[in-house]
């Protein structure tokens, strides 16, 4: 189940859903835990790749192992303390266990649910589906014990219910549902953006893409603007003019600065570049070698992974849960900070979006917050460059696609690769 569900396809999301019954069928702790951990690090193998490439030159192969490790032992604790041989009490256990390793603080690496293949089990039915994923193992294993007449009518009873809500949307049309029209989500090959001049080419391209789009709303992948500031906004003035007489709204993922206590700081920054200079090099490298200033560099400082909303409509909408040592580092100033309590939606153009940003497509609570505001439209941008060969971007584009099934939501997503 493990395997199946680290493939990213959606059949590996559905067999995944009956790993609570595998991990449980157990009477011992030892047992729960055996088999849990035996899922996570099966479903968990692609990230060890994918963290060697995120953490950089500096980090080593064991890093990424001792991540790998420690994260499905985690995730298996809750299952060993659940493991029980009073089989009725799995009617609380079970669904307690999967709780746990859903919401925070373990939600935060609650990677491969075994919720994650809801949508495509039981499509269009939203909570219903999602609680019947839930509680469905549970009631299986609790219904062991039963005589045989009793045990039967438990099983028809759960195959009927389960038939009833896999076949009765589908007949129904619940199906994947169309954007809002006049929306437009697309994808990029930047690469890193964060690399000398590829932010310059990323900006070009989308302000280029927008003057040329009879959309009214583009959607651009996340952090195409590494670093998003008055001075950026300067840069795209001409831009944002253009889209409000036009009534385009772009949205796009963007570097903000956290504001700091002391403003003389951030002044003494912006005072140390010459955007004049830098500009006129930057534009006439088509045309001839140029050699570039050189710029003060801004001290490290912590950034905020957010998705911006400019031209006809502006706002800003916050990562709630960057990826964990990567972006997010406990007990350091540095990084992305944890914003577990932020909104999980974002007015545009007249739709109630719910956003998923990168790492949050692969998690499950941040999706369930977002529900919880009864959104219109669901909005997934992403960076896949640094997993590129791995089954991760696969499996966040399914997982955006299964979530707006269940929930009978339109869904759109943008990607750089």
């Amino acid at each position: 189940m493990g395997l199946a569900i680290s493939t990213g396809h959606p059949m590996g999301m559905i067999v995944a859903a009956a790993m609570p019954y595998a991990c449980l069928m157990t009477t011992t702790n030892k047992g729960g835990f055996r088999a849990a951990f035996a899922y996570y690090l099966a479903a968990l193998w692609p990230m060890i790749a994918g963290l060697g490439r995120y953490l950089g030159p500096s980090s080593t192969v064991l890093i990424a192992l001792a991540v790998w490790m420690l994260g499905a032992i985690a995730l298996s604790l809750p299952w060993a303390l659940a493991a029980t041989g009073h089989r009725a009490q799995y009617l609380w256990r079970a669904p307690l266990a999967l709780a746990s390793t859903v919401l925070p603080p373990l939600g935060i690496i609650g990677l491969a649910s075994p919720l994650s293949g809801a949508g495509y089990l039981f499509p269009g039915t939203g909570w219903l589906g999602l609680a019947t994923v839930a509680l469905l193992p549970a009631i299986l294993l609790a219904a062991e014990p039963l005589v045989g007449r009793q045990r039967r009518v438990v099983a028809c009873c759960t195959m009927a219910l389960c038939a009833g809500l896999a076949i009765g949307p589908r007949l129904l049309g619940s199906t994947d549902r169309e954007a809002p029209r006049g929306w437009v989500a697309v994808n990029t090959y930047f690469g890193d953006v964060s690399e000398p001049f590829r932010d310059f080419a990323a900006a070009q391209f989308i302000q280029e893409t927008a003057a040329k789009a009879p959309a009214r709303v583009l959607i651009f992948p996340e952090a195409v603007v590494p670093r998003w500031s008055e001075a950026t906004e300067a840069f795209w003035q001409d831009l944002l003019d253009r889209c409000r007489k036009r009534s385009q709204v772009l949205v796009f993922g963007a570097g903000l600065p956290v504001p700091r206590h002391d403003d003389s700081a951030t002044l003494s920054d912006l005072q140390r570049y010459d955007f004049g200079t830098a500009l006129r090099a930057l534009k006439s490298m088509d045309r001839q070698p140029a050699s570039m200033p050189v710029l003060g560099l801004p001290s490290s400082e912590p950034t905020d992974n957010a998705l911006l909303l400019v031209g006809a409509n502006s706002g800003t909408f916050y990562q709630r849960v960057p990826v964990p040592i990567g972006m997010w580092k406990p007990f350091s100033r540095d990084g992305v900070p944890l914003r577990l309590n932020a909104p999980g939606v974002l007015n545009v153009d007249d739709q109630c979006a719910a956003i998923l940003i990168c790492y949050e497509q692969m998690l499950t609570f941040p999706v369930l917050a977002s529900m919880l505001q009864h959104p219109t439209v669901l909005v997934g941008i992403s960076n896949t460059f640094w997993v590129s060969g791995t089954s991760i971007p696969r499996y966040q584009a399914n997982a955006v696609r299964g979530w707006a099934r269940l929930f009978r939501l339109p869904y759109l997503v943008a990607v750089n690769s």
